[in-house]
């Protein structure tokens, strides 16, 4: 496996979503293995699983499902983590934008201090 540079190089720890990066296309640094909520209905029977990252380009990410099937996707589609439990596993509070009805990820800080935006970031500036 190549090692990505410059914007695109690796992080050392699984990122969760941020008021900034709450998608794979907007993570500035990713790690493979990184795990992703899949919003996208194509194919229809895989949205709202969790996969893992496996490759990515700036208009494709290849992500891995538990059953070791691996498709790719835009990486807008692929949601970030809210947090990871005790476990390490992934949890995600996914909510739908009021305005586009896409589905965002909320960050930690957002679930905690219960301050749940009602549209995605994209929408907010409207």
């Amino acid at each position: 496996m190549g090692l990505e540079e410059g914007r695109f190089a690796q992080a050392t720890g699984y990122a969760v979503a941020t008021p900034s990066a709450r998608n794979l296309r907007d993570l500035r640094h990713r790690r493979f293995g990184q795990p992703v909520y899949v919003t996208s209905d194509h194919p229809l029977i895989r949205k709202g699983q969790v996969a893992t990252w496996e490759k990515f380009n700036v208009r494709l990410a290849v992500v891995k499902f538990t059953d070791n099937v691996v498709l790719g996707y835009d990486p807008s589609d692929l949601l970030l983590p809210t947090r990871f439990d005790d476990q390490g596993q992934p949890v995600f509070e996914i909510r739908a934008c009021g305005l586009c009805q896409l589905p965002f990820t909320l960050t930690q800080q957002e679930l905690t201090e219960r301050l749940e935006p009602t549209r995605c970031s994209a929408c907010q500036e409207f």
